[in-house]
């Protein structure tokens, strides 16, 4: 759409018209209005009559916030055929989804407001992940840091600090994971050694390895020195494994705790 749509306390024929031709023309629509809404699928749930907003997106997804909470109360995945109906003096919007089969039905009794927009978003998402998302994606895929490795522990005290991860590789060898989320420098492998230092007194098999985005060349140079390993981490790897389990994680939760 050439110019923006924005129409307050339309009638229900009007916003009916508008979110038509928006989604025709894969417009961006912002919805508010007094509905209830009904899905049918993997499992089913109904949130009574409220007042609600309501986006559709150009790629056929849907979401429906309420007036508390970041969360969409319900949505439908992009993709979803996108149809609307008058009858009994309300609008119904109907989300329709293949595989798997499911159905998001909103049904509007008043409209308070209703804006369609074309957007223009080309650029890229970069994720700037925290420690604390590198130890979920460790956590959830230990294999990243060695294959066969076993995590026992997260933040556990080690002399006078924590170590990130503790846990045992294949062969049952105790192993002191650091993490990183910038470029590993001098610093980061005397504070794992820290860590292991000691243990290897009476345990020389003690492992330690620093898992990080990279490597300054001085701390390479000291990890091998002092037998400390170095597994590189992708972090836009990462980024992209933490949307999916998080996306994932939203579609197991049973479909809607209202």
């Amino acid at each position: 759409m050439k110019h923006p749509v924005v129409k307050s306390h339309p009638t229900l024929q009007e916003a009916e018209t508008i979110i038509s031709e928006a989604t025709s023309k894969r417009a961006f629509t912002i919805l508010v209005a007094d509905c209830r809404v009904d899905y049918k699928g993997r499992s089913s749930s109904k949130m009574k009559w409220g007042e609600r907003v309501v986006l559709l997106k150009p790629d056929g997804s849907v979401l429906i916030h309420r007036k508390t909470g970041y969360d969409a109360a319900n949505w439908q995945p992009p993709g979803c055929y996108i149809t609307f109906s008058k009858q009994d003096g309300e609008l119904a919007i109907r989300a329709d989804r293949r595989n798997p089969r499911e159905t998001l039905t909103i049904t509007c009794r008043e409209v308070l407001f209703v804006s369609a927009f074309s957007l223009t978003d080309e650029a890229s998402f970069d994720m700037l992940l925290a420690e604390q998302d590198l130890y979920q994606v460790l956590r959830d895929n230990p294999d990243m840091i060695e294959e066969g490795f076993r995590i026992s522990s997260e933040q556990k005290g080690l002399g006078s600090g924590k170590a990130d991860i503790t846990g045992y590789d294949r062969e049952g060898r105790y192993t002191v994971v650091e993490v990183k989320r910038v470029p590993a420098d001098t610093e980061a492998v005397k504070q794992l050694y820290k860590y292991i230092s000691e243990m290897r007194e009476t345990s020389p098999e003690v492992r330690g390895i620093l898992v990080a985005p990279g490597m300054r060349p001085a701390a390479k140079k000291l990890a091998v020195s002092l037998s400390i390993e170095y597994r590189q981490i992708d972090l836009k790897k990462c980024a992209e494994m933490l949307s999916e389990e998080r996306s994932v994680g939203m579609e197991r939760l049973d479909r809607h705790l209202f």
